[in-house]
């Protein structure tokens, strides 16, 4: 499941489980691969070779979508 969300953390803000997808970029809950929703690759702006993934759980996707 894809969204467009109009702002995200700034990745510097993030921990590692956040960067790697495994948490919500906003309240750091531990995500289901079922329910999680995917916000796209994103390049990293301090490592411009490097990706993260953010992904959101549901409640704050819609809550920001």
């Amino acid at each position: 499941m894809a969204t467009t969300v109009q702002e995200l953390p700034q990745p510097t803000a993030l921990g590692e489980l956040q960067l790697r997808g495994t948490e919500c970029v906003w309240c750091a809950g531990r995500l289901d691969t079922a329910t999680a929703v995917d916000l796209g690759v994103r390049p990293d702006p301090q490592c411009p070779w490097a990706s993260w993934f953010p992904r959101a759980c549901p409640a704050c996707a819609e809550a920001r979508s």
